[in-house]
């Protein structure tokens, strides 16, 4: 296998079947004769391949089958100046896109090199699941990693499955704006993955430091952070030993897909980890944001009583990972500037969160829903081996996965007004026997938002401060941290691999999962104005096209999604799709 030319074939494909469910591919792009379609790039070149149109109204392209009309080896690079004039991206917004696609397709084949079948992915832990995923289904770019070296890829990267130790730093007390579970020490938290001997070690560096160790916090900080940022950034601290670097010890860790947040694999069970990377990926620099972390583990909380509360929740066996502490540290030249990039405020901080393992039952495991959608070279799909495994039908499979997943999710918003953006990363489904027994949701820093119209037993639940940290938006815009959270980012994915492994036709997906819905709304009305998803549209999100309309310059926000036309909204299809 030429590991190049595939990844730049992968790429292509996926930016066609993308491209075209955001509408920038649509008058170039025409069906020829059955499921198989022309994109017309100009007089000279086309190109042409399979595919079947899917109940979201995007291409699922086999390919093989892709080819260029003028016969010349597939290049993504020139495709993408050559659909320019489709995309409209400015020269240097190309040219910062390409960087980041070349990035993009260094890492995509590292993963072409360690291929692996989905029985033998069944086998592995969650957190070893992760290395083989592909990363973002709908951003184009999803491996982007601006700001990395190709050893940095080695070193960090999940997919090359390596574990790290993180730097210890001693900062002083009064900078840092901390959080942390009641009744719990921040300091404990903070060095629970430090041995004895290595705090000994550590106490040693500070009185070799001459600064007095009680008037420090011990805080882990990615090593390439505080190589590439940190020393930077914070010379006046540690010029003035209000920041010492320590040494790099305690337990190993493990990333997960998303790069930030970490494992423990010294002991699975203690804490993971989340820590700024200030690097350019996917949609934004990926640092942590100061702005939640004085009520991190409040939120947390709430939350948590929340779920087992609620008679509905408990029954599907709903829990979360809760964020037990937190710490924050904009540095005072930055602090003051207002509008300045966002990047420049997230450097240091850190969020520590209970592990998945501690949340499951007895012969329970878990997995990211974002891997059910993963197929293996041989077309098998991750979600078929589970239905197969399980000794249940699909249809039996799918709808316990309805009730314990979207279900849920669903009953947050409709009853409490609670959306949390569900994509792939966030939810974790648990498996007992193969079969969907619950959900695991988490990350509540910026993917947690409110209905503006709060129900007053939610309200209850959280403290004024809190509620003044989290966003709150009207009900007809949180329902689609779960229609594109988890409909269009997540199950468009699954139902597709199933239709390809099993030839379980999406529509019947739908009509399933429509008829769980359906069930679940007789039961329990929505409150407070939150949009029945039976409706006959759903808004059609746009991420791909922000980036080509924004650029790549700083901004003080986040980049914030563009809207296209409306979906018909596949839970009340019919007929086609897939024949």
């Amino acid at each position: 296998m030429n590991y190049w030319e595939t990844a730049n074939r992968n790429l292509i494909v996926k930016a066609i079947s993308e491209l075209y469910f955001e509408e920038i591919f649509t008058d170039e792009l025409s069906e020829t004769e059955k499921n198989t379609y022309t994109l017309k790039i100009n007089k000279q070149v086309n190109y042409a391949f399979k595919a079947f149109k899917s109940v979201w109204c995007d291409l699922v392209i086999d390919a093989d089958s892709l080819k260029r009309s003028d016969g010349q080896m597939l290049d993504a690079a020139r495709f993408f100046k050559e659909t320019q004039y489709l995309t409209k991206m400015e020269d240097i917004t190309l040219a910062n896109f390409l960087e980041e696609m070349f990035h993009t397709l260094y890492s995509d084949q590292v993963l072409l090199q360690k291929p692996i079948s989905v029985e033998r992915m069944y086998q592995l832990d969650s957190l070893e699941i992760e290395a083989y995923l592909n990363g973002h289904p709908k951003l184009i770019l999803n491996k982007g990693r601006i700001g990395w070296s190709p050893d940095d890829l080695s070193a960090f990267a999940p997919e090359n499955n390596n574990a790290v130790k993180f730097a210890r730093v001693a900062i002083k007390k009064n900078l840092l704006t901390i959080n942390c579970q009641k009744e719990q020490s921040f300091e404990e938290i903070a060095t629970a993955d430090l041995s004895e001997y290595a705090m000994s070690h550590l106490k040693k560096i500070c009185n070799d430091n001459t600064i007095n160790f009680d008037s420090y916090y011990i805080v882990p900080v990615h090593t390439w952070q505080w190589e590439n940022k940190i020393r930077f950034f914070f010379q006046k601290d540690i010029s003035s030993k209000n920041i010492v670097f320590l040494s790099s010890t305690g337990d190993r860790y493990k990333p997960h897909i998303s790069i930030r947040t970490f494992s423990n694999c010294s002991n699975r069970q203690r804490y993971d980890l989340k820590l700024p990377i200030s690097i350019l990926n996917t949609s934004c620099v990926r640092g942590i944001p100061a702005r939640y972390i004085s009520v991190a583990s409040e939120i947390s909380e709430s939350i948590e009583s929340i779920l087992k509360q609620d008679d509905v929740l408990v029954e599907a066996n709903t829990d979360c990972l809760k964020d037990v502490a937190a710490f924050s540290y904009v540095s005072p030249e930055y602090g003051d500037i207002q509008d300045a990039p966002y990047r420049y405020k997230e450097f240091l901080g850190a969020i520590w969160r209970e592990s998945s393992i501690t949340k499951l039952n007895q012969h329970e495991k878990c997995l990211m829903t974002g891997s059910l959608s993963f197929q293996d070279n041989n077309g098998n799909s991750l979600i078929g081996y589970l239905i197969d495994k399980s000794l249940l039908s699909i249809e039996q499979w799918l709808e316990q996965y309805f009730k314990k997943v979207v279900i849920p999710l669903y009953h947050l918003q409709s009853q409490y007004g609670i959306g949390l953006v569900a994509h792939g990363q966030n939810t974790l489904l648990k498996l007992k026997n193969s079969i969907p027994s619950g959900l695991i949701i988490k990350d509540f820093q910026g993917d947690l938002r409110f209905n503006k119209n709060l129900p007053p037993q939610t309200r209850k639940q959280f403290s004024v401060r809190t509620l003044n940290k989290i966003d709150c938006l009207p009900a007809e815009h949180i329902i689609y941290d779960l229609i594109t959270g988890h409909f269009v980012s997540v199950l468009r994915f699954i139902s597709q691999s199933l239709f390809i492994s099993h030839r379980f036709k999406e529509i019947n997906f739908y009509h399933l999962l429509g008829s769980v819905i359906s069930d679940y709304e007789k039961n329990y009305p929505t409150q407070s104005n939150v949009p029945s998803l039976l409706t006959s549209n759903f808004h059609r999100i746009l991420l791909n096209k922000v980036r080509f309309a924004i650029g790549y310059q700083d901004s003080a926000q986040r980049p914030k999604p563009q809207l296209g036309n409306p979906l018909k909204n596949p839970l009340l299809a019919r007929g086609n799709p897939n024949g």
